[in-house]
């Protein structure tokens, strides 16, 4: 059965999973083996002054239900630590540890060595275009 030509989506979709595990491999080797993307899509959520799990929930587009066994497995893992809001006494705030602090750093380290990759391999006018092309894609497309 043909399946007809493959569409943007594809390319799209394979340059993106081809970063994400460049990324997660290099986190993976700084000692954060234990690291999903579920975990970085939460940690990244979480400011200074930590976020309540209806925050994360919301920013991620899920319920908080969905969210609390991803922020119990963090609790478990050192990763984040859970807190009662100063602001809300009924409220609990999610909380970087000092782990959690690290994991993002070496997060922000490698996604920045990945891009300096990425420009290197592209050069500065192919990039410039990527650039302007997946803006289009992103503006033009989306609902």
């Amino acid at each position: 059965m043909d399946q007809g030509p493959d569409h943007i989506g594809v390319d799209l979709w394979r340059g993106f999973k081809a970063f994400e595990a460049a990324m997660f491999d290099r986190v993976a080797r700084l000692g954060f083996d234990d690291i999903t993307v579920t975990d970085s899509d939460v940690l990244v959520q979480i400011g200074p002054l930590g976020q309540s799990m209806v925050q994360i929930a919301s920013g991620r587009g899920v319920s908080k239900q969905a969210i609390q066994g991803q922020v119990r497995s963090l609790v478990q893992r050192g990763y984040v630590r859970i807190e009662p809001d100063p602001n809300d006494a009924r409220a609990k705030r999610v909380m970087h540890t000092d782990k959690g602090r690290a994991l993002v750093a070496a997060l922000v380290q490698v996604k920045t060595a990945l891009h300096a990759e990425v420009a290197d391999l592209l050069g500065p006018d192919d990039l410039a275009q990527l650039r302007k092309m997946l803006d289009a894609i992103a503006n033009e497309v989306a609902p």
